[in-house]
């Protein structure tokens, strides 16, 4: 404890401003002590390990997709960086601090699977994202703005999660292609923490 807090009562109204200033008494935690969300730890994503890379063919983005297709379900991530579910793309993800019913803006990195050119910032990709807790409720549409800061490098905000749970976060990049095999379109979804 400071001295201005054992000061005497004859002291008090000069040491008040003191004592406050060195902390006597203060017990409410900021609202900047609430917990902190994430990503979700787990198993490190190799679902495109032995699988050959996709190289992107970018007169694929105006081709006009097939009928049908695979309606197989991408897998969730855990963790902050994995490929996306067609080995085209490597995604890093890293966010504002993520507590619930306040803004959070996220930062998203990526680069190319491509071996002619391996990590390669993949400039253009206007990433957009999506997100839902359970099978029904999404996020709230809070009017996100997507801008690349630096080459390959994505800044999405504001999105608010307005429930606690675990997350699915999906983000699509070069939304506006066709998804075809050898697009430039893909997509990644990690798990994330609300509390």
């Amino acid at each position: 404890m400071s001295p201005a807090c054992r000061s005497p009562v004859s002291w008090f109204l000069l040491a008040l401003p003191l004592s406050l200033a060195a902390g006597c008494g203060s017990s409410s935690p900021p609202s900047s002590d609430a917990a902190v969300g994430g990503p979700v730890m787990g198993a490190v994503d190799d679902h495109c390990a032995g699988r050959p890379v996709v190289v992107v063919n970018p007169a694929s983005c105006t081709a006009t997709p097939p009928v049908g297709g695979d309606d197989e379900e991408p897998a969730v991530l855990y963790n902050a960086s994995g490929d996306d579910d067609d080995c085209k793309y490597h995604v890093t993800l890293s966010s504002t601090p993520v507590r619930l019913n306040q803004n959070v803006t996220f930062t998203v990195t990526v680069t190319a699977l491509d071996p002619a050119h391996p990590n390669a910032p993949v400039i253009g990709a206007d990433p957009s994202i999506e997100g839902t807790l359970g099978e029904l409720h999404a996020l709230p549409n809070t009017n996100p703005v997507t801008k690349e800061p630096t080459s390959g490098t994505y800044t999405i905000g504001p999105i608010k999660f307005d429930q606690t749970g675990q997350w699915v976060t999906r983000f699509h990049f070069f939304r506006d292609c066709a998804d075809l095999p050898d697009s430039p379109h893909g997509h990644v979804a990690f798990y994330l923490n609300v509390p």
